[in-house]
Order: structure tokens, then sequence, then C-alpha cells
């Protein structure tokens, strides 16, 4: 859903387009491989994961458990593999099973972990010529504690609803649902609309598409983040590349703090305060800060170039005559 759904979309269409890419979902139960969306009923193995002769395998979820029963590492023993972490080292990954990590921040750079921001898509995720209505704020991410939207709509209606008559607009679903229930207490229609089914807030339904998400984005006043720490904040750049004015309020680790200050309204290295007078504060002082030029380096061509170059360096080193005998144009991310 949301964010991860466009993660995975964005590698096999644009970052790993000329491979047969194949998605192995890591369930807590069982391995599942996908074919471009269609499942492959044979039972999943390393023999058979081998088989299919992939050029290398890319992991891009961090929750996987490599020392258990289902744990998909004896690949990385025949396939060269590569993985993404939020933030390196992660104390559950370890790196001697992979060619190269990749991360948004690093405490133990070597030549073989690539710092990457996150990345958006450029055909759909754009400023255009001019912005529309601009009658809401706009926040856009999973429904959680981490996300801390509960902060945001409490004091939203008095602080900001009643001063600037601008009503919050909470786009995507929950999974914490006895905490979407404290939230959703403040969605009254009027001052807080939320797009989640009140219902089944996890369900599909409680999600908006990418483009529906752009427009939004040309549509907002700005774009709230209330997260107390981000690592990279995809919904956030992409706001950006619609021109939308960012407001923030927490450790936003993935970037460097010099260079993404200026392009935000709002604290980038810690929480102070609440993000409802800092939202107060940009609005009173009508804040306009448009980063569609700036944030063009996350753009997927951008990323893709510093990628794949990154990969295939390391392919092929120390690859013994069986690897390289069934080495083909296949992938699996995993």
């Amino acid at each position: 859903m949301g964010g991860f759904e466009r993660l995975v979309a964005d590698y096999q269409d644009h970052l790993f387009c000329d491979y047969d890419v194949y998605l192995l979902l890591c369930l807590e139960d069982r391995l599942q491989l996908l074919h471009y969306g269609k499942k492959i009923d044979s039972p999943v193995t390393t023999e058979h994961l081998l088989s299919h002769g992939f050029e290398f395998a890319y992991f891009v979820h961090p929750g996987i458990d490599y020392s258990g029963p289902l744990s998909p590492a004896p690949l990385t023993q025949h396939t060269p593999s590569f993985c993404f972490v939020q933030r390196h080292p992660d104390d559950e990954v370890p790196d001697d099973l992979f060619r190269g990590m990749v991360t948004h921040y690093s405490e133990r750079p070597t030549s073989d972990v690539l710092r990457l921001g996150g990345s958006y898509n450029p055909a759909v995720f754009y400023k255009k010529r001019k912005r529309q209505s601009e009658d809401f704020i706009l926040c856009v991410g999973r429904i959680s504690p981490e996300k801390n939207q509960l902060e945001l709509v409490r004091g939203y209606k008095e602080k900001i609803y009643a001063r600037y008559g601008l009503p919050l607009n909470l786009v995507g679903g929950a999974s914490d649902i006895e905490y979407f229930k404290e939230v959703v207490a403040y969605v009254d229609n009027v001052s807080v609309f939320c797009t989640a089914d009140p219902e089944q807030p996890g369900t599909a339904r409680s999600w908006r598409s990418a483009t529906e998400i752009a427009d939004l984005c040309n549509r907002a006043r700005m774009f709230v983040m209330p997260s107390p720490s981000e690592s990279f904040c995809l919904a956030m750049i992409e706001a950006m590349a619609c021109g939308a004015t960012c407001v923030v309020n927490g450790d936003f680790y993935g970037f460097d703090d010099g260079d993404l200050a200026p392009r935000v309204f709002g604290n980038v290295s810690d929480s102070e305060g609440s993000i409802v007078d800092v939202l107060d504060e940009a609005l009173h002082r009508q804040i306009r800060i448009d980063s569609s030029k700036w944030v063009k380096k996350f753009s997927l061509p951008e990323i893709k170039n510093q990628l794949m170059p990154f990969i295939q360096e390391r392919l092929h080193e120390g690859t013994g005559p069986e690897l390289s005998a069934t080495a083909g144009n296949r992938i699996a991310i995993s």
C-alpha cells in the first residue's frame, strides 16, 4: 500500500526496466514468488530460485528474518545480492550477505555502501504551470504513531481552521487500529478530512493513487509532515516536486541538514514544540518555498544513474563458474 507499493513499481518499471523482474515476498509463514504480479505455483526453495538464473537479487525490506527457516539468505550465497536499509548499519541485516548496501544514512560508510535518497516519478509528480485553489492543508502518510498525526489533529480546528479557514486533508490508510481511532475522532469533515475507511482503514480504498496525490499536492496551500523522525520522507519530496511549501518538525536524518533546511519550513534535525504551532507560524508569515527544481536530484532518472553503476560494478566480483553459467537477464526484488 502507499509509498512501498510505488517503490516496488518504480524499481520494476524504471530502475530495473532493462531486466525481467521477479518479486519475492518474504511473508511470516511462507515465501511467495511473483512474476509481474502473477503467482508462480512452484514451491519456493533455494533450488527453485536458482533455477531462474537471476543476475542479481535486491532486498528492499529490512524486516526479514535472515536466520529463520524461511530465510532467503541462501540465495545470496549463489546470486550477487544487494540490500536497502533505512539506516546503516542495521542490527538485523548482516552486511556480509551482500555485495553492496544501499541506505539513506550510514554511520559506517565504505566503498560498498551507497548513500541514496528516495526516488519519485517526475512524469507523475511535477509542478503545474499555475497552482490551483490552495484551499486546504495536505498530509500524506500511513496513519500511525510514528507519523504523529494525532498531535496535528488535536489542535488543528482551533489553531488553524478557525484562523485561516483551511481544512486539513489526511491521505493514507492505517494499520494501527487503536491509534487510528484516536485520530479519526477529530475528523469532522469540516475542519479535518480523512481518506481512510473508518470501518476498515487498512484496505486499499483508504489510499490514493500516485496521480491523485500529485493532483492534491498541486492544489494544497501547504504540505505538512508531523513525524518527529523520518529516514527519508517520500511523500514530502513528491510534494516538493509539485511546488508545494513543506512544513516539518522532526529529524530527517536521510538528508544533510544544511541541504534540506532552506527547502522546507520548520525543524529538520529535531522536533521542537508542536507541529501545529510550526504550521501556524508558516501560515501567519505567508511562507512560500518552491523546491521543485532542487528536488529533481531525487527523480527516478537521477537515482538510476547512481544505483545501476553501483550494482553493475559489483555483479561479477568473486563469481564462480556455476554462477557465471546460470546468470541471465533476470533479477529478483525481495
